[in-house]
């Protein structure tokens, strides 16, 4: 079953949303973005909304400090870590916090995934695949070529694979049946003029959905 993360969350009402369409992670940026929240913030969105989905902190290149800062003021479930964070630092997070690391990866640019994979493998929990960009560490709404996808996800081993970048309403059906990623990241793709889109994302939760129960039932008659 493919798992889903909606990112870049700014409202309380979103976030209730979320919670009623039993959406399995939402992402809270506290890196350089349009989407970027403080602490404070983050916080009281949290505390408005009880019993809601686990959240995912995105950062960029932190300190340790910082993360210890955060960590006292939100109750985050996993650190996705987007810069150029090292092995040894993404494990040190993991142990110094007790939480999973997802560490996001570029696709599209002059690394080597499958090196840069094995880097990190029994340090993170995850990898995080998004298109790569020079100038953005993240959240571009492009998509990277899926046809890669089955490499990376064989690259992963034990670490479960998240995919992100251009994903939306339209293709998210395409991803989910021919690749089944464990988790899909989403944020551009289900909003409008920058905004998060209610209707959006209740389209691209059913969309999921709808290819799950078909191939649920295509195995229960195989």
């Amino acid at each position: 079953m493919t798992q889903i993360k909606i990112c870049g969350i700014k409202r309380a009402e979103t976030l209730a949303l979320l919670k009623e369409l039993e959406v399995d992670y939402v992402g809270l940026v506290f890196a350089p973005s349009k989407r970027k929240v403080d602490a404070g913030t983050a916080k009281s969105l949290l505390t408005a909304v009880s019993n809601h989905p686990p959240a995912v902190g995105v950062f960029v290149n932190p300190s340790m400090e910082e993360l210890e800062e955060l960590l006292a003021e939100v109750p985050l479930s996993v650190i996705q870590l987007h810069g150029q964070e090292s092995p040894v630092f993404c494990q040190a997070v993991q142990e110094r916090f007790s939480l999973p690391v997802w560490k996001a990866l570029a696709v599209g640019g002059e690394s080597d995934a499958a090196r840069e994979i094995a880097r990190y493998e029994g340090k993170v929990e995850a990898f995080l695949f998004d298109t790569y960009d020079p100038s953005m560490a993240g959240g571009t709404g492009k998509r990277f070529s899926w046809e890669q996808i089955p490499d990376l996800q064989e690259s992963c081993k034990n670490s479960a694979c998240v995919i992100a970048g251009g994903i939306n309403t339209d293709n998210v059906a395409e991803l989910v049946s021919h690749y089944q990623p464990n988790v899909i990241d989403i944020s551009s793709g289900v909003e409008t003029d920058g905004e998060k889109d209610a209707d959006k994302i209740k389209t691209l939760v059913e969309r999921v959905r709808a290819n799950e129960h078909a191939a649920d039932n295509y195995a229960s008659r195989a």
